[in-house]
Parts: C-alpha cells; sequence; structure tokens
C-alpha cells in the first residue's frame, strides 16, 4: 500500500489508519542522529518517524559568481594553488544525483608509524557494478578523516575503468600516526546547494544537484512554492550568494545499500516482496509518501519501490532536509539508526503542503517547545498559502497531528486572532511575585528615542558625562515610558563622533590621529548598537554595562530603544491572546494579553504567576486558538523535542508553502 494514498483521507482517518490494530501500533518518534525501532511482527507493526537533516561537513563553500535563468545554472570561478596552477571547484558529473556508489566498509592497512600503507578495492555490494547503470565520467574527490593520533591526513586518487566503476584507490600522501581505519569518503552522488547567506530570505533552503561541470552546478527548482512559481534561478542565488554543497541523505546512506542495518527484514526478491520492512519517504514527483522496500537476493541487493516500477534501483532516493522519513517495522528485532548530521542556525521552516496532502516532520528545534511555537500567529489566516483556522475543527480544515511515544492527538486553530500581521513579542525579567512567581511588573513592551547618551560610573548613574569615558557603564535618556532594571533592552541607530579609547580625544576614523576638537572626529555607528541588560533605571533613563565608545549626536539618523512588540492585527479590546512564562527556572505563569482598537497590545493580565523565576524567563504569545477534541484553549500542549508532526491541509485553495518557525532560541 504507498503511504501517499493515506493522505486522500480526511484527518480522522489518517488518525484511524495508524490507531487501528489491524494495522498496528505506534511507536516512538526520534528528531535526533541516533534511534531504535523496537519489535513488530506480521499483525503488528511499530511505526517510526525519523528525521535526515543534513550530512557531515560540506564538501565545497563558496560564492556564486553568476547565473543562467534558462538552464538553472550557478557558476562559480577558480583558484590558483601554489604553483600558480587553475584549482576547479568540482569535478565533472560528479553529482548526477543516479551514480552508482561503492560500499563504505573499506580495509585500510598501516605500519608501526601509523602510514597508510594500502586499502582495498572499491565493491558494489553482491550484485557487482552495473554496467548499464550510470558510473562517474571522471575519478571523483576522495576524502579521507584526519589521523587519529594528531598526525597528518592522507590523500587518495581514485581510478575508474571505462564503464565509470570505481576500480581502485592510490595512496598520494600516506599520511602519519593513524591507529585506526580511517573513514572514505567517495565525493559523488546526490549533493545538495546550501544557501548560507543570513541576509538571504532563504537563508538555509536547499536544493538538489541534477549535474555538474568542474565550475558550474545545475539544480532541482521544482522544490519552490506556488508564490515562488515565477522565481528563477537568480532570484535565490543571484551573483555573489554564499553558498556551500553539502551530502544529501539517502536511503543508501541511512539504512545501507547492499547490507542493510541489523534486523532488518528484507525481502527475497522483488517478486516475492511480503512481510519485510518498509520506509516511507516524500516523494514530490509521486504527490506523497512512497514506501520502499530493501532486497536482498536474487541479484537484485538493494532498496526498491512498488510504485516505480520492477528493477528500478533506489539506492540513491533523497531525504530533503527538515522532511521526515517513516519506518514500518514489521518483523522481530530491534533496529538502531545512526546518522550524520549537521546543525546550522538557519531558520527553522515547515512544508505547508496544497489542499487534501500532508507533510510530516520531527520537532523542528530539537527541544521541548509549545504548539503556539510551531506555527507562528502570521501564519495563521484565510490566505492560500497560510495555515487555515475553523470554526469548530470539522474535517476539512488544516490540522497539525502530534505522535508522542503511542499517541496521536491532532489540533486544529479556531478561528481567533486569525488575522495576525505583526506578533506581540514581550520583554521579561526575573519574578518578583511571591516565591519568585511572575507578575504584570515582569513583562515589558515599550520603545522610544535615545536622547541623550553619557558616561557613568556605576549602576546608579552617578557622575553622568560626556567628557571622558573611563567609566564602565553608560546612561542613556529615553523618550516614552522608562524600563526597569532587569529587562533586555534594544537600541538602534546609536552614532556620533569616534572616541579614542581613553575618551580623551576624538578620533579620525581612517588614520586613526586624534582631531583639533571635539565635534570634529568621524562619525561612526557606536557599539552601543544591539541587546543590553539594564543594569540600573530611574526617571527617563537606564544605565547599562558598557564603555561609550562616541560622542553621541542625537541628530544622526534615528536613535532608538525598544523591547519587544507591540503587533498588529489582534482582535480589537480582545484577551484572547495568552501568554506563557518559558524557561527562566520556574514553572506555572501564563495570562491574557488586552489589546486595543487598533488590533496592538494595550495590557497584560495575570492568569497565574507560578514560581522559582529566579531569571528573565522567555515570553511565548499566542493567538489563544490551538484546540484539542474539546473547546479548551490548547496553546500550551508542550511538543516533546523527539515528538513528530504531521501537517493536513484539508482546506480548499491551499497552496504549498513554506512556514518559518519561531525559533525558540531568539
Amino acid at each position: 500500500m504507498s503511504m501517499k494514498s493515506i493522505f486522500n483521507f480526511s484527518p480522522l482517518l489518517f488518525a484511524l489508519y495508524y490507531l487501528t490494530p489491524s494495522f498496528g501500533d505506534v511507536g516512538g518518534v526520534s528528531g535526533s542522529n541516533i534511534f531504535s525501532v523496537s519489535d513488530g511482527n506480521a499483525t503488528h507493526t511499530t511505526w517510526k518517524i525519523g528525521s535526515a537533516s543534513t550530512l557531515g561537513d560540506p564538501i565545497y563553500s563558496g560564492s556564486v559568481s553568476s547565473h543562467n535563468n534558462s538552464t538553472k545554472v550557478i557558476t562559480f570561478l577558480p583558484s590558483t594553488d601554489e604553483n600558480n596552477n587553475t584549482i576547479y571547484p568540482f569535478v565533472s558529473g560528479s553529482f548526477n544525483p543516479n551514480i552508482q556508489l561503492p560500499e563504505s566498509n573499506y580495509t585500510v592497512l598501516f605500519d608501526s608509524d601509523g602510514n597508510i600503507t594500502s586499502i582495498s578495492n572499491p565493491t558494489y555490494g553482491p550484485d557487482g557494478f552495473d554496467t548499464s547503470g550510470i558510473g562517474f565520467s571522471s575519478a571523483p574527490e576522495v576524502i579521507v578523516s584526519p589521523s587519529d593520533g594528531g598526525g597528518t591526513t592522507a590523500e587518495l586518487t581514485a581510478s575508474i575503468d571505462a564503464d565509470g566503476k570505481i576500480s581502485s584507490f592510490s595512496i598520494d600522501n600516506a599520511g602519519t600516526d593513524y591507529s585506526i581505519s580511517p573513514a572514505i569518503t567517495v565525493v559523488g552522488g546526490p549533493h545538495f546547494v546550501r544557501i548560507l547567506g543570513e541576509d538571504s530570505p532563504d537563508f538555509g533552503r536547499c536544493f538538489l544537484i541534477t549535474s555538474n561541470t568542474n565550475d558550474s552546478l545545475t539544480l532541482d527548482m521544482s522544490n519552490i512554492t506556488q508564490s515562488e512559481a515565477s522565481d528563477t534561478v537568480g532570484d535565490f542565488f543571484p551573483d555573489d550568494t554564499l553558498i556551500e554543497v553539502i551530502r544529501a541523505p539517502t536511503l543508501g546512506s541511512i539504512f545501507g545499500s547492499y547490507w542493510v542495518v541489523d534486523n532488518w527484514t528484507s525481502a527475497n526478491s522483488f517478486l516475492e516482496m511480503g512481510p519485510e520492512d518498509w520506509v516511507y519517504v516524500w516523494d514530490p514527483s509521486l504527490g506523497g509518501y512512497t514506501s520502499y522496500s530493501h532486497i536482498a537476493g536474487s541479484g537484485y541487493d538493494g532498496w526498491y519501490s512498488i510504485d516505480l516500477g520492477f528493477g528500478v534501483k533506489c539506492n540513491n532516493t533523497v531525504i530533503y532536509p527538515d522532511e521526515a522519513f517513516i519506518i514500518a517495522k514489521r518483523n522481530p528485532g530491534t533496529v538502531t539508526i545512526e546518522s550524520e548530521v549537521s546543525f546550522d542556525d538557519s531558520p527553522a521552516r515547515l512544508y505547508l503542503p496544497a489542499t487534501d496532502d500532508a507533510y510530516i516532520a520531527n520537532n523542528p528545534f530539537g527541544m521541548d517547545l509549545l504548539l503556539t511555537e510551531i506555527i507562528p500567529s502570521t501564519s495563521i489566516g484565510s490566505g492560500a498559502s497560510k495555515f487555515r483556522p475553523s470554526a469548530d475543527g470539522d474535517n476539512v480544515t488544516d490540522s497539525i497531528t502530534l505522535l508522542s511515544g503511542s499517541t496521536w492527538k491532532r489540533f486544529y486553530y479556531k478561528n481567533i486572532n486569525s488575522s495576525v500581521t505583526s506578533s506581540i513579542k514581550s520583554g521579561s525579567k526575573a519574578g518578583t511575585g511571591a516565591g519568585n512567581g511572575m507578575t504584570t511588573n515582569d513583562l515589558f513592551i515599550g520603545s522610544g528615542t535615545v536622547t541623550v547618551v553619557e558616561t557613568c560610573t556605576n549602576a546608579a548613574g552617578a557622575g553622568a558625562t560626556t567628557n571622558g569615558n573611563d567609566g564602565n557603564f553608560t546612561k542613556l535618556t529615553l523618550s516614552g515610558t522608562t524600563p526597569a532594571t532587569g529587562f533586555t533592552i534594544t537600541l538602534s541607530d546609536i552614532q556620533g563622533y569616534m572616541l579614542s579609547d581613553d575618551g580623551a580625544n576624538e578620533l579620525n576614523a581612517t588614520t586613526l590621529e586624534s582631531v583639533d576638537t571635539n565635534g570634529t572626529g568621524s562619525i561612526v555607528y557606536s557599539n552601543i548598537s544591539g541587546n543590553f541588560e539594564i543594569v540600573g533605571s530611574g526617571s527617563g533613563y537606564v544605565v547599562i554595562e558598557k564603555q561609550r565608545d562616541v560622542n553621541f549626536k542625537s541628530d544622526e539618523g534615528s536613535p532608538a530603544w525598544s523591547i519587544g512588540n507591540v503587533g498588529a492585527g489582534y482582535s480589537n479590546s480582545s484577551s484572547t491572546a495568552t501568554w506563557y512564562a518559558v524557561g527562566g527556572g520556574g514553572t506555572g505563569a501564563n495570562g491574557t494579553i488586552t489589546t486595543n482598537g487598533s488590533g496592538q497590545y494595550s495590557s497584560f493580565n495575570l492568569t497565574a504567576g507560578g514560581s522559582g523565576y529566579t531569571s528573565a524567563p522567555q515570553i511565548i504569545i499566542s493567538g489563544g486558538g490551538w484546540r484539542y477534541q474539546d473547546d479548551n484553549a490548547r496553546d500550551n500542549e508542550v511538543v516533546n523535542a523527539s515528538d513528530g508532526i504531521i501537517i493536513y491541509r484539508g482546506s480548499s485553495s491551499g497552496d504549498k508553502a513554506f512556514i518559518e518557525a519561531s525559533n525558540p532560541t531568539d
């Protein structure tokens, strides 16, 4: 049965599919790179959701030099070595996603000095290399892991035959101080290009490479959304875009290609498939999740799918980052999967599928968080690219189903605060209530201008002056309601005349020489811009522990301060938006937010102060509309670090889109 057919059911039937005993019980979920799937049998299937992330270190990092929209190609400049030889970034043809890759279980021998003396020839499983398949057109790059003894790293060169099969390795540099066999990686097969530029709206997006020359990459652009349908390669990869090339996770790299992980049950042949274990992987070309089985024996060793037809080997089936695969363990024995992953600070994105489709993922952050953090309030609404709310949670609405342990829970968003255009965000400080519980005075939202910047000698703002800067504290005079000590303030666009380290003189920023008179130094941005804890405050001013580095110029730019954000688009004068205090050493604090006639924050209301908030907690704010089977608010439902997530798009006229989840560490 193809998994994609499941997604034609309503969310209720989808859940029943997993919960019906005839199909099996539900197991746990993993969001880490090591997880196990427990025993199953022919009438009792254990299900597991896993995430592949991206594999290992990048094999190339650089900037795009040019692009071609019609061919979907991005190009890179070569470099030169110490002998002025031209070094191209890639080996032509090596990133063809259908290339046959050898097994990775090489035998490496080394002498008493840790020098590699020999390495076994590559093998291609019991069936050998398929001469009718795709091989390398040029000898690929080979990466050897560093010496475990701290010596030099060995270097190898691959040799290929006329069919493109890697036939052997030659040792160019034997390395030193190896005591255990190093990992040998052939750079070839499926790879992604990942966007690195943090100023790019597509930071962290990955695109599969379909072919390459020695200085260019052709990209698969099919995984874009309807709103991006008219976008070109140049829209995602304008010239000078910083990127990296990384290995793409595949069925073969995670589970094994020719020989699978221990306790995995394979089929005997393609024609004798029965109670073998399955893996479901998302396939955009087939419009859903497709089942794959491993075959061992009968000359067809490897991964296959009934949906793709007899004889189509699928070892290189790609699993995209942030997408999940589903394991159906139907036989005895515990399978343990270890997948090498790399972590980065790019935004976590969830895929919002088109109408009548579903998307499966792990908790995108790998840490406990609240349900309301998965889909921000600004991503909920009536638009075709938004998560659609519902009046009663009927089966044609959008929904999220969580898999935690053996429990499935389906949630929908009630039509409350469903037109938010800017989310309310709040600052916080340690609790000042009984038992360090939170009070409304421990929450703050405000903004204004900075009018004066002075050096002072302590947190109380004593001795404030603009003559010299030998103090470690800076006093800032503010417009607007003054925040209290303990909050974190954001300062922006603070500019002035550059000061020397001792503050005695203004400087020329180019020569770093002193100027004759104050008010004639170079105007520069101050390092008193960013986020700072308020260590002292009084009527109209705050103090931060930071040395002043400019003679402030209040008419330069727009010097400003802010804590939080008043938001926009909330229901007028309602108290349905909710807040929860998370972290800070405490538990239990929550309340509501009253909004004004403009749909913005007006005031905080306290429902429970909780206790133990000895440091500033994170304030999570929700529109207040998440519901389970009852009509009680469930915005604070905990999504555990290893929970699985299913987003089902039941609403009509829904386009596929990406939702950027709020980073809980921000």
